[in-house]
């Protein structure tokens, strides 16, 4: 499972729950419930909508999907790497996702080895906190299912 990152857990979010409702409860009962409402209202238009990313970021990978992608599986097929990546760099262009989206999507659609390979090479390519863009994604992948040697016969 992949994850987003930056985004506030559920459980701190539940924690939050729980103290405002404590103190809601506990100002209810000292009659002060105009001031327990203001109190949430204040609390609440202070916090950050912690999900707006999540639900901006789902909503792309929904539209994503919606375009049914193709699923490359990594077996030895040239020409079949090469019409996937065509094929998803396409949906990227119409959808104008950025880098960070293009690599989350594009490698969701990795599956059986060339899922196997990309979890295997991805920390490699994250040493040091470096970022892995498209193009980065997009060497790897041709340097391992589309090789020079293939493509020179192209």
């Amino acid at each position: 499972m992949r994850c987003f990152r930056n985004v506030m857990p559920c459980y701190v979010l539940t924690l939050m729950h729980d103290y405002l409702f404590k103190e809601i409860f506990m100002l209810g009962k000292r009659g002060v419930t105009a001031a327990a409402l203001q109190a949430v209202a204040q609390a609440v238009g202070q916090q950050p909508n912690a999900n707006a990313g999540v639900n901006a970021e789902t909503r792309m990978l929904e539209t994503f999907m919606r375009n049914h992608p193709p699923t490359f599986k990594g077996r030895y097929d040239p020409d079949g790497a090469q019409a996937w990546l065509k094929e998803i760099e396409r949906i990227f262009w119409v959808m104008q996702c950025t880098e960070v989206q293009k690599v989350r999507f594009g490698t969701h659609q990795l599956s059986e080895e060339a899922d196997d390979w990309w979890v295997s090479l991805l920390p490699n390519l994250e040493q040091d906190g470096a970022i892995v863009t498209w193009v980065v994604f997009r060497r790897e992948f041709m340097r391992r299912y589309f090789p020079e040697d293939v493509r020179g016969k192209k």
